[in-house]
C-alpha cells in the first residue's frame, strides 16, 4: 500500500527531524482516504484498572519515560489496528500523519533520546509530525506518558 502522505521541511528543520523521527509538517488528501483519530494511550501495557483514581497511593506505572511510551505506542498499535484490522503493522505506521505526546515534568535528554529511538521502530522512514509536550501531571497521575494519534489510511 503506497502511502498518500507527503512530508514537509523547512531549512534547518532536518537536524532535529533525522532525531526524533519527525516532518515540520504532513499533508495528505482526504478525498478517498479513512482518517482514524486515536484517544490518548496511556503507557500501562496491559491493565488500566490497578489505580488509585485520586491518585492518593502516589506510585507511578512501571518504567521510565521511554518504557512508558514504548507501551503507550503498542497501545496506539491496538486502537489503530481495530479500525483498520486488514492492515500490517507497517501499514498502520506509515498511516501515522500526526502525533501529540504528553511527558509529565522535565524528561532529561538521555530519556528524549531512548523515546526518539523507540518512536523509530514503529514509524520507520514515515516522518509524522509530532507535538511533545510537558505536563505537571496526566490522568491518571501513575502515568508518566500519554500519546494520541492521527492517521489517514487509502481507501480501497
Amino acid at each position: 500500500m503506497p502511502s498518500i502522505i507527503r512530508n514537509h521541511d523547512y531549512p534547518g528543520y532536518a537536524t532535529l527531524g533525522d532525531v526524533f523521527n519527525i516532518s515540520a509538517a504532513v499533508s495528505f488528501s482526504a478525498a478517498n482516504a479513512t482518517i482514524v483519530a486515536t484517544s490518548g494511550q496511556i503507557g500501562e501495557s496491559a491493565d488500566y484498572s490497578p489505580f488509585n483514581p485520586s491518585g492518593a497511593d502516589n506510585e507511578q506505572f512501571a518504567g521510565g519515560h521511554a518504557q512508558q511510551f514504548e507501551f503507550a505506542l503498542k497501545n496506539i498499535e491496538k486502537s489503530l489496528a481495530a479500525a483498520q484490522p486488514k492492515l500490517s503493522s507497517r501499514e498502520l505506521w506509515e498511516g501515522v500523519v500526526n502525533i501529540t505526546s504528553f511527558h509529565v515534568g522535565t524528561v532529561p535528554q538521555v530519556d528524549q533520546l531512548a523515546i526518539a529511538e523507540v518512536a523509530k521502530r514503529y514509524l520507520g522512514k514515515n516522518k509524522p509530525a509530532w507535538a511533545a509536550i510537558g505536563v505537571a501531571s496526566l490522568f491518571p497521575p501513575k502515568c508518566l506518558v500519554e500519546v494520541q494519534v492521527q492517521a489517514v489510511y487509502r481507501q480501497e
